[in-house]
This record gives C-alpha cells, structure tokens and sequence, in this order.
C-alpha cells in the first residue's frame, strides 16, 4: 500500500511534464521515487541531477555503474521493497 500515491505523467502537468521529460532524458525512464517526488517538483528538479551523477560512471566515483546498481538490487531485496 502506497503512503503518497505516484503522480503518473499524463495526471501531471506544468512543472511536473517538465521535471518528467528531464528524467527522461537524463536516465531514460521515470523512476518510481520520481513519481512520489513529482509532488513537490521545485525540489525534485535539484536532486535530479545529483541523482543521476550518483549512479553514471565516472565523475569522480570510484564504482562502476554495474556496481552502484547490484547495491541497489541488494538493498530492494533485503528489505523486500520492489525495484
């Protein structure tokens, strides 16, 4: 049971169809976290980009993007959330 429903992007609009498209663009999807977020979208477009260059490689990061994401997969499971 969802505590904050997910905004899909066809119910947002404005600054939610914006901060959806720059998802898209950045990271090809729009996460599930991104849905909640959509929310508050003033917010959700700074943590955005620092989300993104958390999980590309490089930039600074001495893990593999392939990496990052089984820590992720690891995480999910472990407290068995859904991916």
């Amino acid at each position: 049971m969802d505590r904050i429903p997910m905004m899909e992007p066809e119910t947002g609009g404005g600054e939610v169809a914006r901060l959806y498209e720059h998802a898209t663009a950045l990271i090809n999807r729009i996460p599930n976290s991104w849905k909640v977020m959509a929310h508050q979208p003033f917010i959700a477009k700074f943590i955005l980009p620092l989300t993104s260059s958390l999980l590309r490689q490089g930039l600074g990061s001495i893990l593999s993007t392939r990496t990052k994401q089984l820590a992720i997969l690891k995480t999910s499971a472990m407290n068995n959330c859904a991916y």
